[in-house]
């Protein structure tokens, strides 16, 4: 009978979780832009592997403990039985003194039906309030009981003692332990047993009890039962619940000193229906339960920093243990969402974002295979890079070109070796700018800045210089620059050193060309003057240019202030590229700027 009774609500329970699931709804799967690993196996599901196992048997694990129910109120209607049918109990429920007597089969079934109020105190998980640590929500407390029946049946006339009726009533005190079992914040079930002892009347005259006869004896009880959480996630919930209850109590301790009953002893076995109402404190949901539904919904960078907050304000939770397997895998998994957020911002062209992507997971990943193919695609990406910084330099965006080629060489070490020839290339465009708008001199400049960044452009400018010789031997009569003259002669001598040859006409020019240093005080008293000029030009340009401000790029400072005369390069924990420039005057102050992302944020001198 009694496994009877408990499997029913098991059954129950089980088509409740079934019936509360949700259907699996597969991702769809998109082809990656680039294939250096296979990634279906982690994008054709919904859920994490495991999440049903999780939802049946571990579904409330990070929740806080519940170290109190203060109070529980139980009242029901319960049936004192155990025969074949409602007529009779079971044999033996009765003992007697004296064999002979005429036995009392305790009525018909309307005089063993009766009440119960059950009141459970102060009941306490014991291993959260000796340890703090709460292994399961087990509570131990005081059980205070009474019952009674309502329509007692008249006892045997041979007893000789009158018409008074068999009417127990108990009251009982025992230790009561439950176990809630709870899947959902909802509802939860209930599983309790009780022991203690019971002592009562049990003859009844009318409405009045005798005090004589009166026993004592062991009492015990076993329920189940579902309860539903009137407040769920409050401080103090309340809850309202029912039981099927099982109770059996022997009294065996009779005293009876007017030897009024022939019991010796007697059992009461009860089965009822009862209500419950409960309150409890605790057992709201946790940032550890927060970041485990990330984890099964695979996002793990969300569930390991949930995850992590729990085990700070949970130190203690015996399930911390869990919490701290449920982190390691995210360390281990951040990395291919880390891929797979990159690929799917691949497939959007948004490749900025999918490198930031890319290189997180470049960082946290130890497998080989995804670093190799991570290498790969960051690699991709910078040539890609290198390749537009070039057009920019074609199409005369050099600022730009140094901003994209600087930010490259951040993650990539071939980007990083190719900033002086990338530079040298500016200074080389600058220069052919120059040029062709007549300012020779500052066009030499910049080709020698050139030279200074990538020696592999000598021919180049020797070239461009040669190229600006003829034109300065074209206008030689105009020329009064005589250090513009011996640089024309240098640059002719150059390229007649690297041609072998510089023709007829130009050897003849190059001849003329000398024969002009002859004029040289009076083309140097001209020089002065142009000079003087020039001076008086370039402290205007001074007091007129641009002062350094914060959010300018590395270009426009180099523009200000030029190269200094150290860099301190390095990247913070956010993959973000961070430099320091310093700059030493001949005082001995050194102007420091600080830029972060090629961005100037930060100007200090000391």
């Amino acid at each position: 009978m009694i496994s009877r009774i408990f499997l029913f609500p098991w059954l129950f329970l089980v088509a409740i979780v079934m019936l509360y699931g949700e259907e699996t709804k597969p991702d769809s799967v998109v082809n990656s832009p680039w294939n250096f690993v296979q990634f279906e196996q982690y994008r054709g599901l919904e859920y994490e592997r495991g999440y049903w196992t999780n939802r049946i048997f571990h579904p409330r694990e990070f929740y806080q403990e519940i170290p109190l129910i203060p109070l529980e109120v139980c009242y029901g209607l319960g049936f004192n039985g155990g025969g074949a049918t409602f007529t009779q109990t079971k044999s033996g429920w009765i003992e007697y003194e004296d064999t002979n007597v005429e036995e009392f089969n305790g009525g018909s079934w309307k005089a063993r039906v009766g009440h119960q109020l059950e009141l459970d105190i102060l009941k306490t998980n014991l291993s959260y309030f000796l340890l703090k640590i709460s292994w399961a929500d087990i509570h131990t407390g005081l059980n205070f009981k009474y019952s009674s029946i309502f329509l007692p049946e008249v006892i045997p006339s041979s007893w000789g003692i009158g018409s008074k009726e068999f009417s127990p009533r108990l009251f009982e005190l025992g230790l009561s332990n439950s176990v809630n079992v709870q899947w959902y914040d909802s509802w939860l079930i209930n599983v309790k047993y009780v022991y203690g002892l019971a002592s009562g009347n049990f003859y009844r005259n009318g409405k009045l009890y005798d005090k004589s006869p009166n026993g004592w004896g062991p009492s015990v009880s076993y329920s189940l039962g579902f309860r539903y959480v009137l407040n769920p996630g409050s401080r103090n919930q309340f809850l309202l619940g029912v039981d099927f209850k099982h109770s059996y109590t022997k009294i065996d301790r009779i005293s009876d000193p007017g030897e009024l009953t022939p019991f010796s002893r007697f059992d009461l076995a009860n089965y009822g229906l009862f209500f419950t109402l409960s309150v409890f404190k605790g057992g709201k949901k946790t940032v550890g339960d927060i970041g485990k539904e990330y984890y099964y919904h695979k996002d793990y960078v969300s569930a390991k920093e949930n995850l992590e907050e729990f085990i700070i304000q949970y130190p203690l939770h015996s399930n911390r243990y869990r919490a701290e397997n449920y982190i390691e895998e995210c360390r281990k998994k951040i990395p291919i969402q880390l891929i797979r957020d990159g690929i799917s911002f691949d497939e959007r062209h948004l490749t900025g974002r999918a490198l930031e992507k890319y290189r997180q997971a470049r960082k946290l990943t130890l497998d080989a295979d995804l670093i190799a193919g991570l290498d790969e695609r960051i690699g991709q990406i910078a040539k890609k890079n290198m390749y537009a910084a070039e057009e920019m330099i074609t199409n005369g965006q050099n600022n730009s070109a140094l901003t994209v080629i600087v930010k490259t060489a951040a993650y990539s070490e071939e980007a990083r070796k190719s900033i002086p020839y990338f530079r040298a290339k500016v200074h080389l465009s600058e220069g052919k700018k120059a040029m062709q708008s007549g300012f020779y001199m500052k066009a030499l400049d910049l080709f020698e800045k050139a030279l200074l960044q990538d020696q592999d452009l000598k021919i180049q400018v020797e070239l461009l210089r040669y190229e600006i010789a003829t034109m300065l031997v074209n206008q030689a009569n105009q020329v009064k620059d005589i250090d513009a003259i011996q640089l024309v002669l240098q640059s002719l001598e150059d390229a007649q050193k690297l041609t072998g040859s510089l023709g007829e006409k130009n050897e003849t020019l190059l001849k003329e060309l000398k024969e002009k240093i002859v004029l040289a005080e009076e083309i140097r008293t001209q020089a002065d003057i142009d000079r003087r000029m020039e001076i008086e030009r370039e402290k205007r340009e001074k007091r007129l240019r641009p002062t350094l401000q914060i959010g300018m790029t590395i270009p426009q400072v180099q523009e200000i202030v030029g190269e200094p005369t150290e860099i301190i390069h390095k990247t913070n924990k956010k993959g973000e590229d961070m430099q320091l420039w310093l700059y030493n005057s001949g005082a001995g102050n050194v102007l420091q700027l600080s830029f972060l992302e090629f961005i100037l944020f930060k100007i200090e001198r000391s």
